[in-house]
């Protein structure tokens, strides 16, 4: 979070906002310094704790002074300034913010370990109706959030009666698309089959074949009719023995004529 801690940091400006004279913690985001209450920090996160009240013997408690601040690293003053709305927001349990609000919210909670911030902003986003189950799925997977959340997302898309379209399952990715996948199946196998989803006995191989063919948007029955091709056009390699059995007749010829001629020489 912070690597800097010489005196004169280089800032331009106080934010108009969330620069409090009354507070005792000093931020700078990008050249923007913040002055707001430690204990909202100090509290519930463990990474500010360790640098706000630092335990062991010989450290220096950072972001006493404005010439001493905490220095945020890849953070703008724009994304602090909407971590900081939650906990300075006037209206008391009304967080009216947009998607991509809530999203820099969640970012900066699950960065800096803020769990009750993280619950807050994933309660506000799933009542975003604006994302649909995949793109909260993505998100939520992103930022960490705590899998029990996920969890009734991931059973609506077993739930429905269509599979992960190619576009969803790159947007959620290998581990989810095989859970979301494999669970879909148990849940449609017979309970006397274990678990398992066997073809119907009625499913033949050119019937599979021309599933695959229709989902990759190709001819329908073009496989079979590819394979036929390529098994009858193509010669038989000669065996082994076939190959030795040539290169035997050809040495051996040459031989023969040879030796003839030296025999009759003889006789």
């Amino acid at each position: 979070m912070s690597e800097i801690r010489n005196t004169g940091v280089d800032f331009t400006d106080r934010h108009h906002i969330y620069y409090i004279d009354s507070a005792d913690l000093h931020v700078v985001a990008q050249k923007t310094l913040f002055r707001v209450h430690g204990y909202f920090f100090s509290r519930e996160s463990s990474v500010f704790s360790r640098t706000i009240d630092p335990a062991s013997p010989g450290y220096v408690r950072e972001g006493k002074t404005d010439s001493d601040p905490i220095i945020l690293e890849d953070v703008s003053p724009e994304e602090f300034e909407k971590f900081l709305w939650v906990f300075y927001n006037p209206k008391y349990s009304i967080y009216n913010a947009s998607v991509e609000d809530w999203r820099d919210i969640l970012n900066l909670a699950d960065k800096w370990g803020f769990p009750e911030v993280k619950e807050l902003a994933v309660r506000e986003l799933h009542k975003k109706k604006e994302l649909n189950v995949v793109s909260k799925l993505a998100l939520y997977q992103q930022y960490r959030v705590d899998l029990r959340h996920l969890i009734p997302l991931y059973g609506r898309l077993c739930e429905r009666p269509t599979s992960l379209t190619r576009e969803e399952a790159k947007i959620l990715g290998l581990d989810a698309t095989v859970l979301i996948s494999t669970t879909r199946e148990m849940l449609r196998a017979k309970p006397s089959d274990g678990g398992l989803s066997p073809l119907p006995a009625s499913i033949e191989e050119n019937d599979v074949l021309r599933a695959l063919e229709s989902s990759l948007d190709l001819e329908v029955g073009s496989t079979k009719k590819f394979r036929e091709q390529n098994t009858t056009s193509s010669p038989a390699p000669a065996s082994p023995s076939t190959n030795r059995i040539h290169e035997n007749t050809g040495r051996g010829g040459s031989r023969g004529r040879g030796g003839s001629s030296r025999h009759s020489g003889t006789n």
